[in-house]
C-alpha cells in the first residue's frame, strides 16, 4: 500500500543527528528526522527539535560563566564563607550534566563533504514546526521535493497514513579538543515506516486566541520519527511526526513476577503529528515556496 510513497518520501526526507558532549566528558547523540521543502534549501522539522539545538548551544555557553565563577570561588581557599562553600558545592555537581559542546549533522547526500549547516530558522510560536535554510545546498542531489496534500482534499478520520523516520539507531562518535566530534559509525542511517490511519484531530487552543491543529493516529511515534512526515498512499505529506499522547484507559492490568503480583495502569500511545495545513500556514507566513496538490 504505501511502497510508492516511501519511495517518494526518501526523496525528500533525511536524518538529522544532534552530537552532545557532557561536561563530565560523556558523548552522546540524538536522532530525528527533517524533511527538505524546496530547491532553495528550505527545509522544516518538528520545532521540539530546533529547541534542543538552541537549548544545546546555551548549555555551553553557561559551562562558561560556571566555570568563571568556579574559578573565582576556588581562588578564595582558606578564606570561604560556609554560603561560599555550598555554592562552589552545588556549581561543581551542576557543571557535570551541562553541555561543553555541541554539533549538529543534517545528512542530506555527500553531507560529509558539503557539511551543510543553517544559516537561517524560524521557530513557530504555539505549533510544533520550525522552518530553516541550510547552506551549502545542492539542489541537483535532491531526487525530489514534498507535495503537501492540498486543503481541498482534506485529511479525515479514517485516512490511511504512514509515518516516516529514523528510531531505534545510534550515531557512535567520540570527542577530543582538538578535532571536536568524531563520528565512529551509524551512516548510513535506515529508515523505518509506521503505518496506521488518522483517528480524530486535536485543536489546541492558546491564551492569545491562536491555536493549532494536530492529527491524532491509532498507532504511536516513535522517537528518532520527530520531524518526519505523515504521508497519504500517494507519498503527499498530510503532517509532520511531533510526539505521542498517552491516553488512560481507566483500568488496571495484573500479572505474576518474580512470585509478586504486579499492578500496571494501561494506556493507549497515540501518534501525533501537526496538521498539513498549519504547515502550509507557517510557510506562508515566512514566504517559503512548497508545491501543493
Amino acid at each position: 500500500m504505501f511502497e510508492t510513497a516511501l519511495e517518494t518520501a526518501g526523496g525528500f526526507t533525511f536524518p538529522y543527528v544532534g552530537l552532545r558532549r557532557k561536561y563530565d566528558g560523556t558523548v552522546f547523540s540524538t536522532v530525528g528526522a527533517f524533511i527538505v521543502v524546496n530547491s532553495q534549501g528550505w527545509c522544516v522539522t518538528a520545532a521540539h527539535l530546533m529547541a534542543e539545538i538552541v537549548q544545546a548551544k546555551q548549555s555551553a555557553h553557561s559551562v562558561l560563566e560556571l566555570d568563571k565563577r568556579i574559578a573565582e570561588l576556588k581562588q578564595r581557599d582558606g578564606k570561604r564563607s560556609n554560603r561560599e562553600r555550598h555554592e562552589l558545592q552545588q556549581l561543581e555537581g551542576r557543571r557535570r550534566d551541562y553541555l561543553s559542546h555541541s554539533a549538529e549533522i543534517w545528512a542530506l547526500p555527500h553531507f560529509s563533504e558539503t557539511h551543510p549547516r543553517i544559516i537561517e530558522h524560524h521557530i513557530a510560536e504555539h505549533a510544533d514546526v520550525s522552518a530553516f535554510r541550510l547552506e551549502p545546498f545542492d539542489a541537483t542531489t535532491i531526487p525530489r521535493y514534498p507535495v503537501l496534500r492540498a486543503g481541498h482534499e482534506s485529511v479525515k478520520p479514517g485516512t490511511s497514513i504512514c509515518r516516516v523516520g529514523f528510531p531505534w539507531h545510534q550515531v557512535d562518535a567520540t570527542f577530543d579538543g582538538e578535532s571536536g566530534f568524531n563520528v565512529s559509525g551509524g551512516f548510513p542511517v535506515p529508515t523505518f515506516a509506521l503505518d496506521g490511519m488518522v483517528s480524530r484531530f486535536n485543536t489546541q487552543q492558546f491564551p492569545d486566541g491562536s491555536q493549532a491543529t494536530y492529527i491524532e493516529t491509532s498507532t504511536p511515534g516513535l522517537r528518532g520519527q520527530s520531524g518526519g512526515p505523515l504521508l497519504d498512499t500517494e507519498g503527499r505529506v498530510c503532517g509532520l511526526q511531533s510526539g505521542t499522547a498517552h491516553y488512560d484507559l481507566g483500568f488496571d492490568a495484573t500479572y505474576a513476577r518474580d512470585g509478586k503480583q504486579i499492578v500496571e495502569r494501561q494506556f493507549l500511545n497515540v501518534g501525533r503529528a501537526l496538521h498539513v495545513d498549519e504547515i502550509k500556514k507557517f510557510l506562508d507566513s515566512l514566504q517559503i515556496a512548497f508545491a501543493e496538490g
